[in-house]
């Protein structure tokens, strides 16, 4: 429903000189219409990014929340992305368990993989809508001191947002971006986005409030990093919100996906191959 599906360390001493420089250039240059032209290439990349084809990436997700608590090593392959299971509820899988994804695995067809493409695909046309509105939609200052990601390999410009009273919202989801505000970290370099933060900041209503109801108050980050020179990979999402969903109860929700062991792949791989590459990751013992 709410969907969202990317460590070198800084030597502080030796480049602290830099990064000061940098900053005060940063808020001497971010004028309107330069933050207007980045936002919009940020956006852009991040469109690209979001259905590629192409290449593709390996990874490891760790997903937590109040039901999950599963570890997962991800291929995205030229049909879409498969995944084995490595950890479940917080523990190894059983023999039983392990035999039964390792057969799963075996059993997968690229048309079984594309099909379930193009249902997240269809799902995910309201998040490209939110990207696409989010420029104008928002009202973009810079942040004082430019405060830097401390992980990340090149200086970011920062800026906050919040809803711009001049926009008007063409759809309903367009709509919920009025009840949102929060921080935005840019790549200052490529403009790839690096960091996002959300704060929900009046209720936020899907479908009318029918399907489901975000309630004030509730915050959202995804960050990502560079894993070539033009492609990006989310690294975490953190999701912390109070819903109320199908108007029965009101429930809160927090999740956290964590990814490591991101490989970039030049060239997607077939089912077939990702398949068996899948099948040869070490079981993860207790």
């Amino acid at each position: 429903m709410l969907r969202i599906v990317r460590n070198h360390c800084f030597v502080w001493l030796a480049i602290a000189s830099f990064l000061t420089s940098f900053t005060a250039r940063a808020q001497e240059t971010l004028t309107p219409s330069s933050i207007s032209a980045i936002l919009q290439q940020a956006v852009q990349f991040q469109l690209d990014d979001f259905h590629h084809r192409g290449w593709g990436l390996q990874y490891r997700v760790h997903r937590i929340n109040q039901k999950e608590d599963s570890v997962r090593e991800v291929i995205e392959t030229e049909d879409g992305n498969i995944s084995r299971t490595l950890t479940f509820k917080g523990r190894p899988l059983t023999s039983e368990e392990e035999s039964g994804e390792l057969a799963r695995l075996r059993a997968l067809t690229p048309e079984d993989v594309r099909k379930r493409r193009q249902k997240s695909e269809s799902s995910d046309k309201y998040g490209i809508e939110l990207m696409k509105t989010l420029p104008k939609a928002m009202t973009f200052t810079a942040v004082a001191g430019q405060p830097q990601l401390p992980n990340y390999p090149r200086p970011q410009t920062v800026l906050d947002y919040a809803p711009n009273p001049e926009f008007h919202p063409a759809s309903t989801t367009q709509s919920l971006l009025m009840g949102i505000a929060g921080r935005i970290w840019i790549d200052a370099e490529t403009h790839h986005l690096s960091r996002i933060e959300v704060r929900v900041i009046q209720n936020l209503n899907l479908m009318f409030g029918i399907l489901a109801r975000v309630y004030q108050g509730g915050t959202l980050s995804y960050e990502q990093k560079p894993v070539s020179l033009t492609h990006d990979a989310y690294t975490e999402i953190k999701m912390d919100v109070k819903l109320r969903e199908l108007m029965v109860h009101v429930a809160p929700y927090q999740e956290t996906l964590s990814v490591t062991d991101i490989r970039f792949l030049p060239t997607a791989p077939s089912v077939h191959d990702a398949v068996n590459t899948l099948l040869a990751v070490p079981a993860i013992k207790p």
